[in-house]
């Protein structure tokens, strides 16, 4: 979102707007009223003048006191604390099955090769304790607790707290499988056992309705996170997107900071939806919604948390569409829909079969931007600032064969064609590769204020 915000579009490639911020035209300040397009080059201004402005709201000084804390921490002795959790970890472990593979059984040797399938459980609820710090070391000081908490007193004197908690159902969740190889060699005097293990270890997460953690300062929050779902809908350890429902919101805040996200909803087959906003003071700086609508998935359709483990194909013939909407500031919105979302990959993967064939690759392409339409608005005005489409470019490729005639190697030059995402300005005065607008070149400030404040950050935390 940040990116969208510092690099969205504006004058000619070859003659670059560097650091203009001037205002644009329409009586309103920049970018005007929004409802009249704007020549290029004020439309240049008024984004950099936004960049500019959301860069400058997010110091990396607003965080200090928060990450100084963590200078702190790392003084501290953490033995105890993790021999805690290790023991914990290590009960999770269960073993699903184990298998002989294959064996080979000669006169003075033996070799077996063997599968195991485990499975661990990481459920936050199970870690429950209160920790604080006692002469540079953590001690847990009460187990017989209901949440988990870390207390110390730092280099000030400040005393800080972070304190993670859970409340309602757990649901069970797939996250990955990680596979391994173990082995165990013998020598009996008469003979080598040779085994192999192939471990394959499932990951299960438990996803409670509730989860908040929180972060304080003598007794002031600053910094919270909340998490809020619901489960009830969700059948297995697999989200199915063909059959499950889900619904859940969160929170993150840090000190004057908010991020929200108002609302992640997926409705089996039929929608799904997520808002987001994100607040300084109660200000606005971003927000992002995007939602849609499809139908068709084949069933199942399992997705596990943090990896896509089916097969796209059961995606064939499912349909839907999608609009997105993101404003930065109030000043900058980029919005647009994209109908008939599995057609337009169609378009595209026909086009990269036919990339020999000049016309054929840009029918196909003109077609793929019939289900496109998004593009660039001002202070929320009705004008089109700007839009983003697909457009087709050759590109030169060589190959080289054997002349049997000649006897030597020939290199044959060929043209084949691409497409590129590019951004044609309203009133039609000219278009830019995206890749090539939005360059350090175009945008000189802008990509040395977001430079500095990249450093200014890694500095805070070095």
């Amino acid at each position: 979102m940040l990116s969208m915000g510092t690099i969205s579009c504006g004058g000619d490639d070859s003659s670059p707007s560097g650091g203009s911020t001037s205002g644009g035209s329409g009586g309103s300040g920049s970018g005007g009223s929004g409802n009249t397009v704007l020549p290029k080059a004020e439309q240049t201004a008024h984004l950099e003048t936004s960049a500019r402005e959301l860069i400058s709201m997010a110091p990396a000084s607003d965080f200090q006191e928060v990450t100084s804390l963590r200078q702190d921490v790392r003084q501290q002795k953490w033995n105890n604390v993790n021999t805690w959790y290790n023991d914990i970890f290590d009960q999770t472990l269960v073993t699903l099955s184990e298998h002989l593979d294959n064996s080979y059984i000669y006169e003075y040797s033996e070799s077996y090769y063997y599968t195991r399938n485990f499975q661990r459980a990481f459920i936050v609820s199970n870690y429950k304790g209160h920790f604080e710090v006692q002469s540079g070391a953590w001690k847990l000081v009460n187990s017989n607790v209901n949440d988990l908490q870390f207390t110390f007193t730092d280099s000030k004197n400040a005393s800080w707290n972070l304190k993670a908690e859970t409340t309602g159902a757990v649901k069970r969740v797939h996250m990955l499988a990680l596979k391994d190889r173990n082995y165990n060699y013998q020598y009996d005097g008469t003979k080598s056992v040779y085994k192999q293990y192939t471990d394959i270890t499932q990951y299960i997460i438990g996803v409670p309705e509730k989860f908040i953690v929180t972060l304080t300062k003598n007794g002031t929050q600053m910094a919270k996170v909340t998490f809020n779902a619901t489960l009830s809908n969700i059948t297995g350890e697999e989200f199915d997107l063909s059959k499950d429902n889900l619904t859940a919101d969160a929170t993150v805040e840090v000190k004057n900071y908010k991020i929200n996200i108002s609302q992640i909803a997926y409705k089996a087959n039929q929608t799904a939806s997520v808002n987001t906003t994100v607040t300084k003071d109660d200000k606005q700086l971003l927000s992002l919604s995007v939602a849609s609508n499809f139908s068709g998935l084949h069933q199942p359709v399992n997705v596990s948390a943090f990896t896509n483990n089916f097969d796209p194909k059961v995606l064939d013939g499912a349909e839907g569409n999608a609009v997105v909407k993101v404003d930065i500031l109030g000043k900058v919105q980029l919005q647009g829909t994209v109908s008939k979302i599995h057609a337009l990959i169609d378009k595209v993967n026909d086009a990269k079969k036919v990339n020999r064939e000049e016309t054929a690759y840009k029918t196909k392409i003109k077609e793929a931007n019939e289900f496109v339409d998004l593009g660039m608005f001002f202070n929320n005005g009705s004008a089109k600032q700007a839009k983003v489409y697909l457009e087709p470019f050759p590109h030169k490729g060589y190959r080289w064969y054997w002349d049997n005639t000649s006897q030597r190697s020939v290199t044959e030059e060929y043209t084949y064609w691409g497409w590129d995402m590019v951004i044609k300005f309203g009133d039609e005065s000219s278009y830019s590769l995206l890749s090539e607008y939005f360059s350090k070149s175009n945008f000189r400030t802008v990509y040395g204020d977001l430079e500095q404040m990249i450093n200014n950050y890694r500095n805070l935390i070095k």
